[in-house]
């Protein structure tokens, strides 16, 4: 285990030096736990693949602000527990395509049946949970890493493997089968080739991007830079943020009118 963390300390440095090499390494590493903590919230989808690639792209380009591994790894989980998650309608995740792969489908494993259970939980329940079991990390990193309480984390994650093991046994799997083992059996599923090839070949276009663009505090990639899929989740993105600041507004607006008019009655 040591030794893990020191090379994934290795291939972070790396990535903070702008080596293909090392993105190639962390991205082999990881891109299944990313690819299923995103598709398992939000689908298989345009959605699901824009926000895959956009998060991959902020491993890159925020090395220009984050300057040691242990900073660009916290940043990247920052930004899959809420950036990634921040402008996605819950009720567009219920409609996308199926999570795991055909032969597992037929097969009707138990860990099949654990994740359509999945499906029920709430947002915030899916997120604390493959935070846990997906990405590994602890209750109090998530709590860290998501700024809330850890008692909050805990509640909630407790809630979600206890509804998730009252669904289970109602299912009729057996009781010596863990939500551990289950949710292990699940983890097979992996990115399509298509999404690794894409990610893979714009390392050295978000590169040129970094040192193209000043140092912005906003944590977000900025539109202009994003292409693709991803371009379209950055315009679903502005044009929320556009329409929350319209209402702010038109709602200012309103009560500056209502204020002129009582003074006038007086």
């Amino acid at each position: 285990m040591k030794s893990r963390r020191f090379d994934t300390d290795a291939v972070l440095e790396k990535i903070l030096e702008h080596d293909q090499e090392g993105f190639n390494s962390f991205y082999e590493r990881y891109r299944g736990r990313v690819y299923r903590f995103i598709v398992r919230q939000y689908g298989t989808g345009e959605y699901g693949k824009a926000a895959y690639y956009s998060a991959w792209r902020h491993l890159v380009v925020s090395g220009q602000k984050h300057k040691t591994p242990k900073d660009l790894k916290l940043s990247f989980y920052q930004y899959l527990g809420a950036s990634v998650s921040s402008f996605m309608p819950s009720h567009k995740a219920a409609g996308q395509t199926s999570y795991l792969p055909k032969d597992i489908e037929q097969d009707g494993n138990w860990s099949l049946t654990l994740i359509e259970h999945f499906k029920q939980l709430t947002e915030e329940q899916k997120r604390y949970f493959l935070f846990k079991h997906e990405i590994g990390i602890s209750e109090t990193a998530i709590a860290r890493t998501l700024n809330v309480k850890k008692k909050v984390v805990e509640h909630s994650i407790i809630e979600a493997e206890n509804a998730l093991r009252a669904a289970m046994d109602e299912s009729g799997c057996p009781a010596n089968l863990t939500l551990e083992t289950l949710y292990r059996g699940s983890r097979v599923v992996k990115p399509p080739v298509s999404w690794d090839k894409e990610i893979l070949e714009s390392f050295t276009m978000w590169v040129k991007q970094t040192d193209q663009q000043p140092v912005v505090k906003e944590p977000e990639p900025e539109p202009e830079a994003a292409e693709g899929l991803a371009g379209k989740w950055h315009q679903f993105r502005d044009k929320v943020k556009h329409k929350l600041s319209d209402m702010k507004e038109s709602a200012g607006h309103k009560r500056a009118k209502r204020g002129s008019t009582r003074s006038t009655h007086h």
